[in-house]
């Protein structure tokens, strides 16, 4: 009998070291997928390891300076307007805050989102994305979706939003920037623009989803800024940690903040470990990293890089696309069979990459990774979806 009620193969790793993970038998894998947009300065870094556990529990009713100080640091690095953190502890949580936020400042109840995006498995992230199934229905009511835009379908699907943002009771506009467990998919380059500009004019919170793609794995610091956009509320997670902390933050500008708390009075907030001071000081650390090596630079450099090696498999007959942005990337493959087959001979072969669909491989590689462990990684995929595509 299994004990432990979840999922996964039969690799255990027990240990990793910078772009490396360690197996139970002690062989190092490459990895390619750093947690799944998690990992920004490597595992063990030196810097994250030498800090001390602060072994002090500080309940969120009371106050500790340093939260003050970090959400501080977080405005004066984060894009357009947003000033105001709240404390929460995962993706999941973090966007189930940002819906009850936009429904506290408007009055309004709908929240639309693209069909297709992943924004977390509690009950309200599931219900705006892709984790709700028949088993668990029904979800949280009043969500609508419009389909995912491509290029040739991007006005059709504006003028859906336009349609249900002009009839009414919509809060919350609500999705990532990059779809990333859709497979890498990057909307058309005007989408998000005019989307923001139709938010804006019916009163609509602009809500960006940046738990995978923040902090640096698109290329940006943060992935809205490939389109110069100010979201009213922006989610936080997986590499705002760096794999280093249990932790969260909902951004929001001080006009919604104001919204909830001056004009309302009250609002149903409490996250019981949200910024434990020891995840706190972590992810501050992480973060201050981040900034201090350009960590998206070196993300945009080889991505590029690793984009160049990839894109010529697009000529095997069974591989539909290539595609990526900064350290975030997608292989979509156009026979599901072999899906499988190139995961257990990548991970045989000493690379840890996963996927994001019955047909999409997907990886997410450590933002500090050099030119060498890139083309390392790209040969061993070349080498394998060639055997198994051509």
């Amino acid at each position: 009998m299994k004990y432990l009620a979840d999922y996964g193969d039969t690799t255990d790793f027990v240990d990793g070291d910078g772009c490396f993970l360690i197996d139970k038998n002690g062989k190092r894998y490459l990895d390619f997928l750093g947690g799944w947009c998690v990992s920004t300065v490597g595992w063990r870094h030196p810097k994250m390891m030498a800090l001390k556990n602060s072994g002090v529990y500080i309940p969120p009713s009371y106050s500790w300076p340093e939260w003050e100080n970090f959400a501080r640091f977080l405005a004066d690095i984060a894009p357009g307007k947003l000033q105001v953190s709240f404390r929460c502890t995962s993706g999941s949580e973090a966007v189930e805050l940002a819906m009850k936020i936009a429904r506290a400042a408007t009055g309004k109840k709908k929240i639309v989102s693209i069909d297709g995006v992943y924004h977390g498995h509690t009950y309200g992230a599931a219900s705006v994305g892709v984790a709700l199934t028949p088993d668990i229905s029904p979800g949280v009511g009043e969500m609508e979706k419009i389909a995912m835009p491509h290029e040739k379908t991007a006005d059709e699907v504006i003028a859906r939003f336009e349609q249900i943002a002009e009839g009414g009771n919509v809060a919350a506009f609500l999705s990532e920037p990059i779809f990333t467990n859709a497979g890498v998919k990057i909307p058309p380059a005007d989408f998000y623009p005019r989307l923001a500009k139709i938010c804006k004019t019916n009163g609509i919170v602009f809500i960006m989803d940046e738990v995978a793609t923040g902090f640096g794995r698109t290329g940006r610091l943060f992935a809205s800024e490939h389109w110069n956009l100010e979201p009213d509320i922006m989610c936080l997670a997986k590499g705002f940690s760096g794999g280093y902390a249990t932790i969260g933050a909902v951004l929001v500008t001080e006009e919604m903040a104001n919204k909830i708390f001056k004009l309302k009075g009250y609002f149903p907030y409490y996250s019981t470990f949200g910024w434990l001071p020891n995840d706190m000081l972590l992810a501050k650390a992480n973060v201050e990293l981040v900034l201090e090596h350009k960590l998206w630079e070196n993300a945009d450099k080889m991505g590029r890089s690793l984009l160049a090696l990839l894109k010529p498999l697009e000529n095997l007959s069974k591989v539909k696309e290539v595609r990526g942005i900064g350290m975030l990337m997608a292989i979509e493959l156009s026979d599901k069979s072999l899906l499988q087959k190139i995961l257990a001979d990548v991970l045989d072969s000493g690379l840890v990459i996963d996927s994001a669909s019955a047909e999409t491989l997907f990886f997410s590689p450590p933002l500090i990774m050099g030119k060498d462990m890139v083309k390392a990684g790209a040969d061993i995929l070349i080498k394998i979806i060639t055997k198994h595509c051509s």
